[in-house]
């Protein structure tokens, strides 16, 4: 057994109060070291945290404890980064379907995973202060301040255009998201990416918490809309997909929050957490575009490049967000332009996903 996992299984078993045995990795990625591990009577996962990583940490431990439709959270150890929760076990995850052969099995696990999420942020209105407490002096994310950074970035670095007024006062239209509202605010786990949700026999569950936080639900509704707003699993879903998502998503959130969904309110909320996200992914990642970076995705699964992923999007946003938004939605479309122009064939459309894809 190597050293980190002995370590690991010691001070899970001091945190736990039981003997913890038999460490199997699990996949994940290089923020944090995760293992299966054999207690009596079953199994548990043990995540443990690098020093430097106490936000991380502290969002884990704070989403757990708050949100249900995730692993239950079993014992802490603050010293040491140790978390301790119940073994979802081995169930297919949301992208395991959607990249998979049966349009069937995606389509309806989507729906389901997509109720699921609604049902648990709508769960939260009530806990929103056992999170905060939970968390700390840790400052929010706020993702309408990524926002300005990606536009910032296409002004300045790509498009070659001066700041412009209507642009602003877009972008502050956006940042009214990011006011604390009681009768908005829930906590959510952020990342709701398709990789990130297990399919157990009690229905869908919520990995990797590292990034919870309160903000608005139209940001997680965003997820249902686009789809899948921060993640690397984007290719283009069939007709009618994406509406079916927001539709089964706003039933299971409104059923906590009917004020919250009543439109046209709701429809303008999603728009505009729809373009924080493209806006902040364009920040993320347009240096790894410049680059060519060939997958945003990890090795051995399909994924789009940088310039897919990110071509996508503004094309997306160009035409969804003209109502909403109009300035927006033209930076988008003069992006994409642009990356048709510059970047030509490796800026191609993603496709459609492998589950709905005809032959």
């Amino acid at each position: 057994m190597p050293a980190i996992a002995t370590e690991i299984v010691r001070l899970a078993a001091a945190a736990l109060g039981t003997p913890v045995t038999d460490p199997e990795p699990l996949a994940g990625s290089d923020r944090s070291t995760v293992l299966r591990c054999s207690v009596p009577g079953g199994t548990v996962v043990v995540k443990k945290y690098p020093e430097g990583t106490s936000s991380s940490f502290a969002r884990e431990v704070a989403g757990l404890a708050a949100l249900d439709h995730t692993p239950d959270l079993l014992a802490v150890d603050r010293e040491h980064g140790i978390v301790v929760m119940t073994d979802l076990g081995t169930g297919p995850t949301l992208a395991d379907l959607l990249l998979g052969e049966d349009p069937a099995a995606a389509w309806a696990g989507a729906l389901e995973w997509v109720e699921a999420l609604g049902d648990a942020l709508g769960r939260s209105r009530d806990s929103t202060a056992v999170f905060d407490a939970a968390l700390g002096d840790l400052s929010p994310e706020e993702p309408s301040a990524a926002a300005r950074v990606g536009v910032r970035m296409l002004l300045d670095d790509v498009l070659g255009l001066p700041a412009d007024p209507a642009l602003d006062a877009e972008l502050d239209l956006i940042a009214t998201l990011d006011r604390r509202d009681p009768a908005s605010d829930v906590v959510s786990p952020t990342d709701t990416c398709p990789d990130n949700a297990v399919r157990t026999a009690g229905g869908w569950r919520f990995l990797d918490l590292e990034g919870a936080t309160v903000h608005h639900a139209a940001y997680d509704a965003a997820y249902a809309a686009m789809p899948f707003s921060t993640c690397w699993c984007v290719f283009d879903p069939p007709p009618g997909f994406t509406d079916q998502l927001v539709d089964r998503f706003t039933a299971a959130l409104g059923a906590h929050l009917p004020d919250l969904v009543r439109e046209p309110g709701w429809t303008r909320s999603v728009d505009l957490a729809s373009a924080a996200w493209i806006l902040a992914m364009t920040g993320w990642l347009l240096f790894g575009a410049d680059e060519d970076r060939p997958r945003v995705g990890p090795a051995g699964v399909p994924s789009p490049s940088y310039r897919q992923l990110l071509t996508t999007r503004w094309r997306w946003g160009a035409v969804r967000l003209r109502s909403t938004l109009p300035a927006v939605a033209g930076l988008l479309g003069a992006a994409a332009t642009w990356a048709d122009d510059e970047w030509g064939a490796s800026a191609a459309p993603v496709g459609a996903y492998r589950a709905f894809a005809r032959d």
